[in-house]
């Protein structure tokens, strides 16, 4: 590290921003991850317009001092607002946080960095809005466009976040403005209607990429429908996981558009949105399978549940329910619908039940309420929880959950599995042998992104007040990685520890993905090492 460049670079910045937009490492407020991760941050800037974004840049390649831009920071399990490499000043995108072009014809929006879920559906209910955010469990103050250039998804009608994303504005490392080709021409409004604009689709290489610091995206909202109607479904048999897979293919197909994704979640993961963590059952803070199972069958958790939605008018959601009920019927042992009426009944009985019978209903009631929520497209903390089951201090009703602040270990480990049920159980049995070997409970979520693949998104929770806990959280998923390679189950998107998996010089990916770098920033003080071979390894290629 250069003292004297950052020295310099930020007494520029300082200049620019004031104090306030300049925190220094000094601070102690710099690099709070799950994952455990410690980088080492010079300073963190806090710019509140894109103009000054740009000259952020210039001063950077002014100076050679790289920067790597977060949008709110709150990215839980993947490294939150750490950059990929030591030394790097974090640029955080959190006060560009506007709404605007609204168009509630054609339900597209566009949104800064800084934009939350929870902003985007405050300002929807002011504007009346009849649109679904395009929510995730992560909570209602992570950053839309954040979430979408990761590729992020949900279980809302546009569940691919990304394929949502119509235009984009980027300032690129050398200060300058990207815009597609249509808005160029002047077209800036079609240019928000239709996603793939005017020749070489360009607006990729910001997703998952460092390339340039967006800074204004256009997304389509889905409109909301006449009914939302969740549905649960549940086997205890675990050996019907294989007929339950292509089960759950079939539902896609024949309910395309009505029911767009569905999650199957096994016992353990089941348990841990259910109980506290069994401390006293706990062997070095892993719960045995034994155990696991014995509280599972306490509970009455079954082997594996699974959860959609009914997005449709009335008479088309009844024949969703029908098509439901014949298709999952032979390989579930229940099948329920639920809606907010129901929920409310449930609420009513439980103010005249006794007691803790009373207690357990409230919950159930409080909980299908929050998952009836993210399927209306309103974002709330309830699947956060998930996050402080091993450790971390959970916050006071009604104060933010903050994962990376609260002490929480977690690690996401998110590979993508086809819809086979020989491949969902290959899968399976991979994660149940090898977490155990770590102390790390074996927590599977299968998630459909389309009608041929899900995304499995494993919680690798872990004790971060523990240095060995997080040492050996972090090498399962470098073992997760390899068996999954070896099997052909690959992660959508890496965690900022993760990303020199990408970084393999002499592929034909490392070699192009490092020339277009090169090219766009050749000092490389954009988000070195993010996706894309850093510098380093570009000079050992």
């Amino acid at each position: 590290m250069n003292f004297d460049s950052i020295n310099s670079a930020i007494a520029e910045w300082t200049a620019l921003l004031g104090d306030s937009g300049v925190t220094l490492a000094e601070s102690g407020e710099l690099g709070a991850s799950t994952i455990g991760v410690k980088r080492s941050i010079p300073a963190a800037l806090h710019p509140w317009s894109q103009e000054q974004v740009a000259k952020i840049l210039e001063t950077a390649q002014r100076w050679k001092v790289p920067v790597y831009p977060v949008s709110t920071g709150n990215n839980w399990g993947y490294g939150s607002a750490n950059p990929v490499e030591d030394d790097c000043v974090v640029l955080d995108l959190s006060q560009l946080n506007q709404i605007s072009d609204f168009d509630p014809e054609m339900g597209v929006v566009t949104v800064q960095p800084g934009v939350t879920q929870g902003e985007l559906r405050e300002f929807l209910d002011q504007q009346e809005g009849d649109y679904l955010v395009p929510v995730t469990g992560a909570g209602p103050n992570c950053s839309l466009l954040g979430n979408a250039l990761e590729r992020g998804y949900g279980i809302t009608p546009i569940t691919d976040h990304f394929a949502a994303v119509t235009k984009i504005e980027a300032i690129l490392p050398d200060g300058s403005l990207y815009r597609t080709p249509l808005s160029e021409l002047g077209g800036k409004e079609i240019d928000g209607l239709f996603k793939w604009g005017l020749g070489p689709y360009m607006d990729g290489l910001f997703s998952q990429g460092n390339f340039g610091v967006v800074v204004n995206m256009t997304i389509a909202l889905a409109p909301a429908p006449e009914t939302v109607t969740a549905f649960f479904f549940s086997t205890k048999d675990d050996a019907k996981l294989e007929a339950l897979v292509p089960t759950v293919r079939e539902v896609l197909r024949s309910l395309g558009g009505t029911v767009v994704a569905i999650n199957l979640l096994n016992s353990q993961r089941m348990l841990s949105m259910m109980i506290p963590f069994p401390e006293d059952k706990a062997v070095d803070g892993f719960l045995p399978a034994a155990e696991a199972e014995h509280i599972a069958h306490r509970h009455g958790v079954p082997a594996w549940s699974g959860v959609g939605a009914i997005y449709a008018s009335k008479e088309v959601a009844r024949a969703a329910r029908r098509t439901l009920r014949r298709l999952l019927g032979p390989v579930t042992d229940r099948l329920i619908f639920i809606n907010q009426r129901k929920v409310e009944m449930a609420r009513s009985v439980a103010r005249v039940l006794p007691g803790s019978l009373a207690t357990r209903i409230q919950g159930m009631a409080d909980t299908l309420s929050g998952a009836l929520q993210i399927m209306n497209g309103a974002p709330n903390d309830v699947a956060l929880a998930l996050a402080y089951w091993r450790s971390g201090a959970l916050p006071v009703p009604g104060q933010a959950k903050n994962p990376a602040k609260d002490g929480c270990g977690l690690i996401w480990f998110a590979p993508l599995v086809p819809i086979r049920g020989t491949d969902a159980r290959r899968y399976t049995e991979m994660i149940e042998r090898i977490c155990p070997q770590y102390g790390v409970n074996p927590l599977i979520t299968l998630t459909t992104i389309n009608d041929r693949c899900f995304d499995s998104t494993v919680p690798l929770l872990f004790d971060r007040n523990d240095p060995d806990a997080t040492a050996k959280a972090n090498e399962c998923y470098r073992t997760l990685y390899q068996a999954g390679q070896e099997e052909g189950f690959l992660p959508y998107r890496l965690n900022v520890n993760a990303m020199d998996i990408l970084n393999t010089s002499g592929t034909t990916y490392s070699r192009l993905s490092s020339h277009l770098k090169a090219a766009i920033d050749p000092n490389f003080i954009l988000s070195p090492g993010r996706y894309v071979p850093s510098q380093n390894a570009r000079s050992d290629a």
